[in-house]
Parts: structure tokens; C-alpha cells; sequence
């Protein structure tokens, strides 16, 4: 029995270098060589690209173990190389290296290293003459500039020289195993022994030697690498083919790590790291195989896709911890209502997507899609809140909506917007229709983003009409944008427009200014002075600088903050309440006059009206329109007049258009009002006539019955 100290001495360790000139080779023992094209290098290599000081091989001492060597990058003092190194393939900054292991300096200029038995002394001399005849190998392992190196000339070692280095292989913590053609057994080293207990019972059943021997005639020297796994672990089995010996020899290495980095890697790739759904890589795979499928055999399928309502609201408002919780259980809730054939994927954001395979009809595409909202009936208890979540749904059809993949996700995208566009909380299929008001929205949007700077933005004006003193009150400042090409657009097609597109600030401000700029005009002109209505946008009540942008307009323009009144709905107040609040309140103290539009369409006026400084009130047109018909209008309206007077405000009606309506809200004693019974919107000049021929307009007012 050799003990473990021996076997410390008689191993050697080899580094090999190949280059140009040929081959150089030192035999380590010392605690630390540098190596690299310094002169005073102890392993001194002279070749381009080389650094001078490339790497350094410190010395392992291991307990009751041979010993070993660290390759390190650059020298021990931390100085990195210039071009790097590599093991094996591997960028390494520091590795314990192993027998066999391939060591590239640069491109050109690499070296092996190896473990052997120095007790093989036979075989070492067998192998120094026929490789190295002619090098010279110093006491210190250093080779100096002019020692002559001589081309290999070797032949590859027998198998029986091979044999003498069993110590090498022995020592390996590579497992080895070798069988001969006729599948028995001939050799396995203690790593193989170790790592595959079963292996000698299992024999060629096992993973290991499964199907090897019908590979049997591959030529002498053949190389096969395949990989296996066996319970939880993979391993990559590099296997020769040695004819001549008739013998089958295997080194087999644990790639279990590598590939469960790799399949770690793979699913990343195709799966959203939050709800753990397929993402939009995912999906591409999938609809590539589903729309072929579909083809093949006339099948339908339709594509669904979804966002949650008012998500960017939930995630600002209780932050983006809860947002995350959020989209997880909605990812758990659209998933569970899915079958196993269809397929669920998270898009992006707050955005998924359906795929319901194989469906006889667009029927259920709906049914899907009532069963998911229906779901969401109940509130979340997320961390303390209540929270009710809502999704709005698009659906197209293949092949009724597309045969052409692109095609269809638009097609559903579309859906989804005109869902949105409706009132959310509902879905949508796509309809023709739909193509062409997107196509005409973006033409509109591109020529929206010149109107600003091209002058096609206009201001109309509407009279308010105190009817009790026959007097205008105010005029209502109504934007209009005239298209060159489309003439005459009205508020409602491109509003929305310029909301989506963060153009409604620039616009917003340009009307402010515009409008104060016009009534002071006005007053200037000797007109009795009247006060300007403009109405703010949810964005622009949202802005910090708002008051300092309302004051220096006034300031600039020279209007007095009394002729200006702004208009806000109910909903802007929703969205930031407190903020909205604050700001009202001191645009009030700078004497700006504020006003409700379409007051009486929310959930909570009382509390409004009690919370914020307003000083008008504005009906909303839809309770005018059937005042006549409805007596439920009539009771709404009157029930806000009482209100009125309990907060000492104002009261105007809008879009008053016939006599009977003016007659009906006379005796609600509703005083304020603006319409077409007493003037459509117009522009600047045609107002100014209104203005100078009102006495005879007023005339008219008190003869209406």
C-alpha cells in the first residue's frame, strides 16, 4: 500500500506548450511560477499577444490529497492580462486546474496540462526522447531565449503505455469507464465507481452504456459525445472508439449545473419573471403553430386581449408593490378560466393575452369573456385594501379577422381600444369599422401635432344669458381646430386625441392665453365687460405650474382675474382630490372665479359642492335635452337649484334649444343659460357683432313667452 505522502511525491504535474516553433514543456514543482514575456519570468514564452506578466500557477496543498495548481489571470497582484485567458473554452480569472485541461494565452498560443505517475518512469522515458529529443529542461523549469526547440515528432502512445499512467486516471475526479465490443466491463475508475453505484448491475441497461455497442463499427479513434440524465442530474459522455483495442472508453462529466443555468435561462426567455405566465416570445411560438394547425385542418381560434381598467390609477395611487399583486392574481384568474389547449400570456404592463384554440364558433370567445368578468364581481383584500378590479376585452377571429398572425393581433388590439373607448368593463369584437377610424385617428394625430404650430386652432364663443335682467353674463371659450385639408373639426374627434398624445398642455395653454388676450380686446374696444369661460383638461388641473401659468397669462395680458372663470368636471376632481383641492382654493384667492361643468353626472356632488369654492354651477345638457318628457329631469334640476341657493351659487343650463325649454326652466327659477336658442358657438368676429347687436337680441329675449 502506497501512502497518501508518497503519493504526493510521485505525482508530476505538466504544462505543454504549443507554439509556432514547436513544443515546450515544464515540469512543475516550485509554489509559484509566473508566466508571461518577461525575461525573468520563471516559465519565460516569447510569442505575440503574450503579456509580461500573462498568468501566475500557485501551488494547492491539499490534505491526505495530491497536491494541485490555481491558474490565475495577470500576476498576484492583480494586474490582468491583456488578452485574457481561457480553460477549456471558458474565460476564467482564476481556476484549480485539472488533468487534461486545454489553457489558451491568445488565439495562437495555447498549452495542456497534465497529471502523471512519476513511478512510471518507463513510460517518461519513452515519451521525453520521441517528443522533446532536442529540448533542454533547467533545474528551475525555465527556459531561456535561446534554448533550441525542436517540432514534435512523437507517435501517439500505445494502449499499453497508456496503462502505465493509471495513476492519472485513478486520481481523476472525472469518472472513466471503459467496456470491450462484447459489453463487458473492463475498467472503471473510483469517480466512476462512486458517482454510478449501480452501474456494475445495471451493465449496458444503464444510461451510461445504453446503445453503445451498436456503435461499434466507428472508425479507430472516433469521438461521440451525447448527453443523459439520470434522476435529477445531467451529464455530457464524451466516448472513443479505440477498434484496434476493441474497447469502448467514456469520460462523463456533470453538466447538471451548466443545464439547469441553461434551462433556467430558457424559461426566462419565454416566461414573465412576475406572474410566471408565457410572455410575448412565447406567444409568437405558440400562434405560429396554432394559425398552421388551424390552416391544415379549417379550424377556428380566436385571439383575446385584455388589460386591467384604471391599472396605471391603482398602481400610483396604493403603489407598485400591490400592482404586483394585482397582475399575479389576475394572471391566476384569467388562467384558471382558460382550458388546457388554450394559452395565457402577459403581453406587457398591465396587457395579456388569450389564445382560445379550436373553438366552433366566435360564441365562445364571448362566453369566455363574460365568465372572466364575472370573476372579478368580488373584491381583492390586498395588504389592508379593498380593491375591485375590472378588465376590458378585444377579440378577433381567425379567418374571419385575418389569416395573417400581424394582422390579427391588430385586428384584437383594435377591439380592445374601441372596449376602452366605450366604456371598459366589457369586450369587444373587431369590425372592419374599426381599421379605418384607427387609420384616420393616426393621420389626425400626426396633423395634430402641427396645428399648434401651423395657427389652425381657433376659439368659438357662446353667450350665457341672464334671462331675469336680459343681460350676457359670460361667453364660453370652445376650441375648434380647421383642418386645410379636413376642414372643420369639432372638439370630440380630436380632444381625445391630443389627451393621448400629452398635446392637451400646449393646447390648454394657448386657449387660456388666447381667450384673455380676446376679452381684454373686448374691453379695450368700450364693450361692458364680461366674464371668459375656459375649461381646464384633467392633465393641465394635474400640473404644478398651473398657477403660475394662470397668473403670469393674466399679468401679461392685463386682465383682471375676475373676468375669468375655469371650468372643471367632476370626474378631473376624482383623480387627485387633494391636489385638486389645493389648487382650486388658491386660484380662488387669486380671484379667478371657478366653475362645475356637467354637474349633476358624477357619483358624489353634495360632497363636492361642500368641499371645493365653487362659485357656478353648469346643468348638464342631458337633463335640459327632455326636460318636457321627463319629469325625473324636471326633479333633478330642481333639486339643484335648491342646492344652488344653500351654497349661494350660480346657476346655468346648457344646451337650451327651444322655447319650452326655456320656459320650463323660467319657472324652476333657473336664471342662467347658454344655447342655441339664444346663439350657436362663433368665432371672434361674428361674436363681436353679436355683442354690439345684443340690444336688439335682448329685445327678443323678454318678448319669449
Amino acid at each position: 500500500m502506497i501512502h497518501s505522502t508518497e503519493k504526493k511525491q510521485n505525482i508530476q504535474h505538466i504544462l505543454a506548450f504549443n507554439l509556432t516553433s514547436g513544443q515546450r514543456v515544464f515540469y512543475l514543482e516550485e509554489p509559484e511560477y509566473c508566466i508571461g514575456r518577461y525575461s525573468k519570468n520563471s516559465i519565460f514564452i516569447n510569442a505575440e499577444g503574450i503579456s509580461r506578466q500573462h498568468a501566475t500557477l500557485i501551488k494547492k496543498q491539499k490534505k491526505n490529497a495530491p497536491f494541485s495548481y490555481i491558474l490565475i489571470d495577470g500576476n498576484n497582484q492583480g494586474d490582468k492580462s491583456t488578452n485574457g485567458l481561457m480553460v477549456n473554452g471558458e474565460i476564467i480569472e482564476e481556476v484549480e486546474l485539472k488533468h487534461g485541461d486545454t489553457i489558451h494565452f491568445t488565439r495562437d498560443v495555447k498549452a495542456h496540462y497534465y497529471i502523471i505517475d512519476n513511478r512510471s518512469q518507463e513510460f517518461i522515458d519513452k515519451l521525453k526522447p520521441k517528443v522533446f529529443s532536442n529540448a533542454i529542461y533547467p533545474k528551475n523549469n525555465t527556459l531561456s531565449s535561446d534554448t533550441q526547440i525542436v517540432q514534435s515528432t512523437a507517435k501517439k502512445p500505445s494502449l499499453s503505455e497508456i496503462k502505465n499512467l493509471a495513476s492519472v486516471v485513478e486520481l481523476s475526479p472525472i469518472p472513466i469507464v471503459e467496456i470491450n465490443y462484447q459489453g463487458t466491463i473492463t475498467y472503471l475508475n473510483p469517480s466512476a465507481n462512486l458517482k454510478f453505484p449501480n452501474l456494475q448491475k445495471a451493465q449496458l441497461e444503464h444510461p451510461l452504456l445504453k446503445g453503445l455497442i451498436e456503435k461499434q463499427n466507428y472508425k479507430n479513434g472516433s469521438l461521440v459525445i451525447r448527453e443523459f440524465d439520470i434522476e435529477n442530474q445531467s451529464f455530457e459522455q464524451h466516448i472513443h472508439y479505440l477498434a484496434q483495442e476493441q474497447l469502448i472508453r467514456s469520460y462523463i462529466f456533470d453538466i447538471t449545473q451548466r443545464k439547469q443555468a441553461e434551462n433556467n435561462l430558457k424559461y426566462h426567455a419565454f416566461h414573465d419573471n412576475l406572474t410566471g405566465l408565457p410572455n410575448r416570445s412565447s406567444f409568437n411560438q405558440k400562434i405560429s403553430l396554432i394559425s398552421q394547425n388551424s390552416q391544415r385542418y379549417q379550424k377556428l381560434f380566436a385571439i383575446l386581449f385584455l388589460d386591467i381598467d384604471n391599472f396605471k390609477n391603482i398602481n400610483d395611487t396604493l403603489g407598485h408593490n400591490i400592482g404586483d399583486h394585482i397582475l399575479q392574481y389576475f394572471a391566476q384568474r384569467l388562467s384558471s378560466q382558460a382550458r388546457k389547449s388554450d394559452f395565457v400570456c402577459r403581453w406587457g404592463g398591465d396587457e395579456f393575452v388569450v389564445l382560445l384554440t379550436e373553438i366552433k364558433s366566435p360564441d365562445q370567445a364571448a362566453k369566455f369573456s363574460q365568465r372572466l368578468l364575472k370573476s372579478f364581481e368580488y373584491p381583492l383584500q390586498i395588504e389592508g385594501h379593498e380593491i375591485y378590479l375590472k378588465c376590458s376585452v378585444g377579440i378577433a377571429i381567425y379567418p374571419e379577422d385575418g389569416k395573417d398572425v400581424e394582422i390579427l393581433i391588430k385586428n384584437a388590439d383594435s377591439a380592445l381600444y374601441r372596449t376602452k373607448e366605450y366604456g371598459r368593463n366589457h369586450y369587444q369584437f373587431y369590425n372592419p369599422q374599426m381599421s379605418v377610424e384607427i387609420a384616420e385617428n393616426f393621420t389626425l394625430e400626426n396633423q395634430l401635432h402641427q396645428a399648434i404650430k401651423n395657427g389652425e386652432l381657433i376659439l368659438h364663443y357662446q353667450p350665457q344669458i341672464n334671462i331675469k335682467t336680459g343681460e350676457i353674463y359670460g361667453l364660453e371659450a370652445l376650441i375648434r381646430w380647421k383642418n386645410p385639408q379636413l376642414g372643420l373639426i369639432r372638439p370630440n374627434k380630436f380632444i381625445p386625441l391630443a389627451e393621448k398624445t400629452g398635446l392637451i398642455l400646449p393646447m390648454g395653454e394657448w386657449v387660456l392665453k388666447t381667450a384673455c388676450q380676446q376679452n381684454k380686446k373686448w374691453q379695450q374696444m368700450g364693450l361692458p365687460p364680461v366674464r371668459i369661460s375656459v375649461n381646464l383638461s384633467a392633465q393641465q388641473l394635474q400640473q404644478p405650474n398651473l398657477l403660475e401659468t394662470v397668473e403670469s397669462t393674466l399679468e401679461a395680458v392685463g386682465l383682471d382675474p375676475q373676468w375669468l372663470e375655469l371650468e372643471v368636471t367632476e370626474s378631473m376632481l376624482m383623480k387627485n382630490t387633494k391636489l385638486a383641492k389645493k389648487t382650486l382654493d388658491e386660484l380662488r384667492q387669486m380671484g379667478v372665479y371657478i366653475s362645475m361643468d356637467d354637474f349633476g353626472t358624477g357619483y358624489s356632488s353634495l360632497g363636492y359642492l361642500k368641499k371645493f369654492p365653487f362659485d357656478t354651477l353648469k346643468i348638464d345638457q342631458s337633463f335640459v335635452k327632455e326636460l318636457n318628457q321627463s319629469s325625473e329631469d324636471v326633479s333633478i334640476i330642481s333639486a339643484i337649484m335648491t342646492l344652488s341657493r344653500g351654497f349661494n351659487m350660480r346657476v346655468i343650463a346648457e344646451g337650451v334649444e327651444n322655447k319650452e325649454q326655456l320656459k320650463l326652466l323660467r319657472e324652476l327659477d333657473c336664471e342662467e343659460m347658454q344655447g342655441y336658442l339664444f346663439s350657436p358657438p362663433l368665432n371672434a368676429e361674428d361674436i363681436l357683432n353679436y355683442l354690439l347687436s345684443f340690444k336688439e337680441q335682448k329685445n327678443l329675449i323678454f318678448a319669449l313667452p
